[in-house]
């Protein structure tokens, strides 16, 4: 079994390599303050090139050149390194990809704001590094890839337009991409240091298998339905959700079925 699950597209020095420290390549580009393969490694999880990543990659880089070597070399496990980014766009899948701050690891903080900005911070140290995007960053691409805009008008925000123009939408977002990367980090962004709001450490939970579906689920993630009686929040019905418009609490559960519960106003325990 082993063989048919080896690599063969890195070579073995190179694979033993990034089984010692998987984030190798992302934090050499980072060191050398490499824009360019940083964005192309962004794009390996964002699935495309747009001006949206390529601004999460500079700004980043950014926060790395101000906070210094500690930075770079975080890998997640401890949750030394905090990112609290203030939009669920294509801006935080550059965060995620190269400060190495993500959901999964519990060093990305989603904060709802919808603003393009990110805090980045480190553990034990009482301020951090706040930045923003400036919006003249629009300016930039309308004057160097005047197509963008439009396109992206009439592809993504009126849903029109065939495959060419998708395809003409995509090559734009590449060079808009790379038009960003380009430029001084004072051009695109306004950084200010900042003491930050972090949590606490990730807590360690325990499981619970939901009496109605029989899945395992976080302790943590329960509704009381009586004295001694718990269920998931799926099969109550009732859940928040992260989509494309922010944080939404659903609730699906027929009105007429509903009870009152005697556990206080709208409380997830």
């Amino acid at each position: 079994m082993g063989e048919e699950f080896c690599s063969d597209f890195f070579n073995d020095e190179d694979l033993e390599d990034l089984k010692q420290n998987p984030r190798s390549k992302f934090i050499e580009a980072i060191r050398n303050m490499d824009a360019a393969t940083c964005l192309v490694k962004t794009a390996e999880i964002h699935g495309h090139f747009c001006p949206g990543s390529a601004l999460g990659v500079m700004a980043s880089l950014y926060g790395f050149s101000l906070l210094g070597d500690e930075a770079i070399s975080s890998d997640g496990i401890m949750e030394d390194l905090l990112a609290i980014a203030e939009v669920n766009a294509c801006f935080a899948d550059g965060i995620q990809a190269v400060s190495g701050c993500t959901l999964g690891n519990n060093s990305l903080i989603y904060r709802d704001l919808g603003k393009h900005a990110v805090t980045f911070a480190v553990r034990g140290k009482e301020e951090g590094i706040r930045i923003r995007v400036r919006p003249e960053f629009m300016d930039y691409i309308i004057k160097e890839v005047p197509e963008f805009y439009p396109l992206m008008e009439k592809v993504i925000m009126r849903r029109e337009g065939g495959p060419s123009e998708l395809k003409r939408f995509r090559q734009k977002g590449r060079e808009a991409a790379f038009v960003i990367i380009k430029k001084p980090f004072e051009d695109l962004f306004e950084a200010k240091t900042v003491v930050p709001d972090i949590p606490d450490y990730a807590p360690i939970t325990g499981s619970f298998v939901c009496p109605e579906c029989g899945e395992q689920v976080m302790a943590t993630k329960v509704w009381k339905t009586g004295l001694h009686k718990r269920k998931c929040f799926d099969c109550i019905g009732r859940y928040f959700e992260l989509d494309g418009s922010g944080i939404r609490k659903k609730d699906l559960r027929p009105e007429k079925k509903v009870k009152k519960q005697n556990h206080g106003p709208d409380k997830f325990l």
